[in-house]
């Protein structure tokens, strides 16, 4: 009796890790979250750090689909500089900081072959803005004023997994298209990025 309740729990095990895995995605967006413009005597210019990374948990479902979610990282930072009027002095450059987080809800469909298995993948995600600096506060109207710090997304993207002994990794491109601007005139609605993972 007990040998069969082992070898239960063995195959619960084994099955769970099947459905289930966490891993980690990394990977560098092709544009930056905000857009270089001169508007109103003021110069915008983006000083992010190009990159995103997180954990992520995918769940495997019948029919070669799979339910994914992620919470992804991206540090979000720029200057504004105001161009004085003739013979007056200058003025310190405004420098916002924020930092971005996603958390994307995607369904995905893996291709039945064999090693590497390409995927298409489609959903939502919830976007925040977070450790606003006291600067992005500072424009009240116009270019670089601060819309909202939550939003939704719509998300496509596709890629392959490849399964080698102990994990599976995993590269993708990614589109998101967000429902709104955080800074008016000023953010990259729009983002395209290549993501890579490591899952266990």
């Amino acid at each position: 009796m007990k040998a069969l309740t082992l070898l239960g729990v063995l195959f619960a095990v084994s099955a769970s890790a099947e459905t289930i895995s966490v891993g980690v995605l990394g990977g560098a967006p092709f544009t930056d979250v905000v857009n270089a413009t001169n508007q109103n005597n003021i110069n915008f210019v983006s000083k992010s750090n190009n990159f995103t990374v997180g954990p992520t948990l995918q769940v495997n479902l019948p029919l070669s689909l799979r339910l994914e979610v992620d919470a992804l990282y991206r540090p979000y930072k720029y200057t504004a500089t105001i161009t004085p009027p003739p013979f007056a002095a200058a003025v310190a450059p405004i420098n916002v900081s924020a930092s971005q987080w996603r958390f994307p809800v995607l369904a995905a469909y893996r291709f039945p072959f064999p090693v590497v298995k390409p995927f298409i993948e489609a959903g939502v995600s919830f976007d925040h803005l977070s450790n606003l600096s006291t600067a992005a506060r500072t424009i009240t109207s116009g270019p670089g004023q601060l819309i909202q710090q939550t939003h939704a997304s719509v998300v496509l993207g596709g890629g392959v997994d490849v399964k080698i002994p102990l994990v599976r990794l995993s590269g993708e491109l990614r589109y998101t298209h967000q429902g709104s601007a955080d800074f008016q005139a000023l953010s990259n609605v729009n983002q395209a990025e290549v993501l890579f993972g490591i899952h266990f």
